[in-house]
């Protein structure tokens, strides 16, 4: 077991990786149901000319497809089990809706926008109350669409609103609006000079209050699922490798993400 793959690694990082969570013919099987799911919107595997939209949108109707179900075997069921540290919880009714990033024409940067947790903001540190899993059922070079997390970043969320208690009736939106005011984290999501700001975020590790922090990319071979703690902090970033990048992002919750009955009107639009 490498050090990434430890519950440990999670409670300090916010994010485990487990390699090989499934195996090359489960992810050619995924792949190939967004292919036939794409192909009904004109966008075919042969003709890259016809990947205009970098994002395809209309995928979840196709969530449900037993070809996913790969991704909940027993490495990943056991990890979230000793990360929920024996809380009750159902098995999901999926493991989450595709997401795919076709190559882009624009230049790589550090995103500036975008940074959120899909869960609420004041949810529990430890347990959590939920694992969100990213499942690689492709490829992913560096630079390639990875999604980019703040390692790390649990720790400094839960504390900054121990310290500063959001209002009663804060949504999602109010919260991320109240982050702003951390120093860090504005200057994560503050305009600068783009190899700088890499430097910074990406390249070195930065200890703030205790907690180390640092952007890593999701870069990984087809058939690795990454856990990550629901307030750790993502971002979808561009792809500039020639081949699409295929992720699955789903989880297992205790409390609906924190939201309950006021998830469908609070909760973040996820995009990875």
């Amino acid at each position: 077991m490498s050090q990434t793959e430890t519950v440990e690694h999670f409670r300090v990082h916010g994010w485990m990786r487990i390699t090989d969570a499934f195996d090359a013919r489960a992810a050619a099987a995924m792949r190939e149901v967004v292919w036939r799911a794409l192909a009904r919107l004109g966008v075919r595997r042969e003709n890259p000319s016809t990947w205009t939209n970098e994002r395809p949108t209309h995928l979840k109707h196709i969530r449900d497809d037993p070809a996913f179900s790969a991704v909940g075997g027993a490495r990943v069921c056991s990890a979230i089990g000793a990360l929920l540290a024996v809380q009750p919880h159902d098995p999901p009714k999926n493991w989450g809706s595709p997401f795919v990033a076709f190559p882009s024409q624009e230049g790589w940067t550090l995103p500036t926008h975008g940074w959120h947790v899909d869960a609420n903001y004041a949810s529990q540190l430890w347990p959590p109350r939920g694992v969100k899993s990213f499942a690689l059922f492709g490829d992913v070079t560096p630079r390639g669409g990875g999604t980019l997390i703040l390692s790390g970043s649990h720790r400094l969320i839960h504390k900054w609103f121990v310290d500063h208690p959001p209002p009663p009736d804060a949504c999602s939106a109010d919260m991320r609006r109240l982050l702003q005011a951390h120093p860090y984290l504005r200057a994560l999501q503050t305009e600068g000079e783009p190899k700088q700001r890499i430097a910074r975020f990406m390249n070195r590790v930065e200890d703030v209050a205790g907690v180390p922090l640092r952007v890593i990319e999701h870069t990984g071979s087809a058939g690795e699922v990454l856990l990550l703690h629901p307030l750790l902090m993502h971002v979808a970033s561009i792809n500039q490798s020639a081949a699409p990048r295929f992720l699955l992002s789903g989880g297992v919750t205790t409390d609906q993400w924190g939201w309950g009955a006021s998830a469908l009107r609070d909760a973040p639009l996820s995009v990875t």
